[in-house]
């Protein structure tokens, strides 16, 4: 009764306000924010955590929540890595989530399995030989342990949730592999027509470089670590996919310079770049991989360059398991004719290139704000 009596008055309002210069200038200046929801991987420095954060920090974003997947990190110890960046950034009021904690069939056995045939991969995420430990165990993090603590809800039923919420007005970002999300829609295929758009980074397609395996850069990290679960994510149907690819990513670096600027603010998300990534450090390679795709949707000039094409994973357990595969999205001639493809291939809109300039005042702009 009291909801409805709250309902009443606000539409009794709405109409008070109707043609007035009051409701006029409202109008003008109150613009709905744009509804994420993320879905990361949580290695405790790096990437991971400064584009999570560059999306907290936008004025026009409203997060949702945070779902955390096994990728750079297991999901116990990721999920650690999340909440104390939050808490030191004071973000600390975003609920997160704990998300997949394997793979659908990859597995550090196969991994290492498949090396002993087609040579070793340079970076295997939370399977790294140098930092391994146990999925159960959570080292205390770089940046300290937080007093923060998940919601009680599993990630996928949390995704589910949120973008049921808002039908139509979700956009998710995913900036580590597709666990996650694949769990979700094998629960509720229906999220995929619900939500707004799909925004990853993922995937590689024409550069020698930035991928796992030596210089191959077809196998990107995020859709190697469970390529049935980018399989499933990318064949279900979204109404609009954006990929920001190791192509464009290998362009940027986290410089000096860039570190140099965010330690002269004061603003709490400058300073853990400052504190934890100090001159000289280069985690990761240095390159802003999942910064390029959060300041990209916040404004979509900073591209330069891309394309439609058809986009998926290779998941025959051969020498190509968890390469990138793609068409382009037209048959050439004059004109082009849309191709027709297998309903498990879906049109992404390619990133190619960057207004690097911009990309860099931005990213600085934001994190300082």
């Amino acid at each position: 009764m009291r909801t409805f009596l709250r309902s009443i008055a606000v539409t009794a309002a709405a109409f008070a306000l109707a043609g007035s210069p009051l409701a006029d200038a409202q109008a003008q200046t109150t613009t709905p924010k744009k509804r994420v929801f993320i879905d990361q991987d949580g290695a405790a420095l790096g990437t991971d955590m400064i584009s999570t954060l560059a999306m907290l920090q936008a004025p026009d974003v409203e997060v949702l929540g945070i779902t955390v997947t096994a990728g750079d990190a297991w999901v116990k110890a990721g999920t650690a890595h999340m909440l104390r960046m939050l808490e030191l950034t004071g973000h600390g009021d975003v609920p997160v989530a704990a998300g997949a904690a394997f793979p659908l069939i990859n597995s550090r056995e196969q991994a290492t399995a498949w090396e002993a045939q087609y040579g070793e991969f340079s970076y295997k995420g939370a399977w790294n030989p140098g930092r391994y430990h146990e999925p159960g165990v959570v080292p205390t993090p770089p940046t300290g342990a937080t007093t923060l603590t998940p919601i009680d809800l599993h990630g996928a039923l949390f995704m589910i949730q949120q973008i049921r919420r808002y039908p139509g007005e979700v956009t998710l970002w995913v900036g580590g592999p597709f666990t996650t999300v694949a769990l979700a829609l094998g629960l509720d295929p229906e999220i995929a027509s619900l939500a707004k758009e799909l925004v990853l980074m993922g995937a590689g397609f024409n550069v020698g470089a930035g991928g796992n395996h030596r210089i191959n850069g077809r196998r990107e990290f995020n859709w190697w670590w469970d390529p049935e679960a980018t399989r499933i994510a990318m064949s279900a149907p979204w109404k609009k996919i954006v990929i920001t690819p190791v192509d464009i990513s290998v362009k940027t670096s986290l410089s000096d310079d860039i570190k140099k600027r965010l330690a002269a603010s004061p603003s709490k998300a400058a300073q853990f770049v400052a504190r934890f990534h100090p001159p000289g450090q280069s985690g990761g390679g240095g390159f802003m991989w999942d910064e390029i795709s959060v300041l990209a949707f916040l404004d979509p000039s900073v591209i330069t360059s891309q394309q439609q094409l058809y986009v998926n994973i290779d998941i025959d357990h051969g020498a190509g398991y968890g390469q990138t595969i793609f068409v382009e999205a037209d048959m050439p001639g004059n004109p082009p004719k849309p191709r027709t493809m297998a309903s498990w291939w879906r049109v992404a809109t390619v990133q190619w290139d960057l207004d690097l300039k911009k990309f860099y005042d931005q990213f600085v702009t934001l994190m300082t704000r």
